[in-house]
């Protein structure tokens, strides 16, 4: 059975608007030593660069100045947007923070404030900086268009929670969401225009990248098996264990007596696995618990194992395919580092592309 924890990351949310904006990747760079997605069995990802250095004369405007945080080409991102986002952002947090832990979760969410203020400050320059060169170039986006977007993120949303509750909750207008998406889809349309795919890498590259990533490429070793579960609770008494432990002995002298396993899994097992015949697919060590994980691998394939005892209850074992250990070859990965490498050299272009924009725009900090 797989193991599952817990993990609490609330402060690493940033405001609805940035967050939408960031997952379109418009203008990103790749890490250079990134693995292939396609090993992932992902679509390559990029990392949203930070903001690139200003012009030399950007300076803080003067103490007194509009309530500003930047100002990119005479365009503001205003202090109050900026707090209205962050405060909607920790309240919204809060609320889902157990009381005794409140404290020091708002101790955390003020030092990550800063953190995000910056973020939204770099986000606002690159956005910026994009739509004003977009609208140079004449390029429209549609109401269709937005609207689609929009969908997609809708989409994304818990059900049963409505996307203008959520932009409530973290200070953002419908309308405030809407202009991003149109200044996003600018940017995409953009770069597209502008950025040309560079060459293919060389043989002599591929190869590089493959040796200097080859742990990379290392397959762990594996096993196929499935199960069967007699699923026990911490409220059984020891006549209710007693009467699970014999139902899991009976059903295992069916399955060594050559019955058919995927049969008797979908009648009896308590695991949502039986209906695929009590089948958990590959997996490899750390995936499962400890007392499942050992008889897995430990058993010989096609071996009917012991009755193993977990904390979900009592399973009968079977492992179909045990895969050893491996590192794929170069052939192997070959398509995948190509891809790799083109994506790498696509968002360096990119990169190149807005720093480019940033040096020859005038931006100001405010006194925030």
């Amino acid at each position: 059975m797989k193991k599952y924890s817990a993990v609490c990351t609330p402060f690493f949310a940033l405001a609805v608007a940035m967050v939408f904006a960031l997952n379109l990747v418009a203008c990103s760079a790749a890490e250079n030593d990134k693995k292939p997605a396609e090993q992932k069995g992902e679509k390559p990802k990029a990392e949203a660069p930070k903001a690139p250095a200003p012009k030399a004369d950007a300076k803080p405007a003067a103490a007194g100045k509009d309530d500003f945080i930047v100002q990119v080409n005479g365009e503001k991102l205003t202090t109050a947007e900026v707090d209205a986002m962050l405060d909607g952002q920790m309240a919204s947090i809060s609320k889902q923070v157990p009381p005794e832990q409140m404290e020091q979760v708002k101790a955390q969410l003020e030092q990550m404030k800063g953190k995000w203020r910056q973020q939204l400050s770099d986000y606002f320059i690159q956005k910026t900086v994009l739509a004003q060169e977009a609208d140079k170039k004449k390029i429209v986006v549609t109401d269709d268009e937005v609207n689609a977007q929009l969908k997609e993120y809708e989409q994304q949303i818990p059900p049963g929670t409505k996307l203008e509750d959520v932009l409530k909750q973290q200070g953002v207008s419908i309308e405030k969401l809407k202009a991003d998406i149109n200044n996003i889809l600018k940017a995409k349309k953009l770069m597209d225009s502008q950025i040309t795919a560079g060459p293919a890498p060389t043989d002599e590259e591929i190869k590089n990248y493959y040796d200097v990533n080859k742990s990379k490429f290392d397959e762990p070793e594996k096993v196929h098996a499935r199960h069967v579960l007699v699923k026990a609770n911490a409220t059984d008494n020891e006549t209710v264990k007693k009467a699970k432990k014999a139902k899991i002995e009976t059903i295992r002298k069916k399955l060594v007596a050559q019955g058919d396993f995927a049969k008797i899994a979908q009648e009896n097992s308590d695991c949502p696995s039986k209906a695929k015949g009590g089948d958990l697919g590959t997996f490899s060590k750390g995936q499962m618990v400890k007392p499942f994980e050992d008889a897995a691998f430990g058993q010989k394939v096609n071996e009917i194992g012991p009755v193993v005892e977990t904390q979900f209850g009592y399973h009968v074992i079977q492992t179909q395919e045990h895969l050893p250990a491996k590192t794929k070859t170069l052939d192997q990965v070959k398509p995948d580092i190509i891809k790799s490498l083109q994506e790498q050299n696509k968002q360096k272009a990119i990169k190149d592309y807005i720093d480019g924009l940033t040096k020859q725009a005038t931006i100001v900090y405010g006194k925030n």
